[in-house]
């Protein structure tokens, strides 16, 4: 897979996030999947299995923002399996709290599979929208 198709999928995968299909992450990542946002919050743990994360995540992404993420990726950058994303979402979680989110997201190839993702944002945004 060139670099440039690396790049598609993982624009793919992560534009999914804003009206979650599970069928879209299902098709872009491998059975054994694991995803995990980086953090110390114990309410978002690591998700392993791709059908555990194409139903879970996209359930999740819907119920925490019911008008859609609106994450919009700025710089995608691929060298070998790996490739790292930058991107920034505006939208309205659920409770009508205002989510203004940075993110880096990491994900790993595996063949034309994404084996593995990770992602980094502002945890104590997470906590004061979601935990409090």
């Amino acid at each position: 897979m060139t670099p440039t198709e690396q790049k598609q999928r993982a624009r793919r995968f992560l534009e999914n996030f804003n009206d979650a299909d599970p069928q879209v992450f299902a098709d872009l990542i491998t059975e054994d999947f694991t995803f995990e946002i980086v953090s110390g919050l114990k309410e978002f743990p690591p998700i392993r299995g791709r059908d555990n994360f194409a139903r879970g995540e996209s359930d999740a992404l819907k119920r925490l923002f019911p008008n859609g993420l609106k994450l919009r990726l700025q710089t995608i950058i691929c060298e070998g399996p790996h490739v790292v994303a930058l991107g920034e979402a505006d939208t309205v979680a659920a409770g009508d709290r205002r989510y203004h989110q940075r993110y880096a997201f990491y994900l790993r190839f595996a063949g034309d599979l994404i084996a593995e993702g990770r992602e980094y944002n502002d945890t104590n945004l997470v906590r004061e929208v979601f935990l409090t």
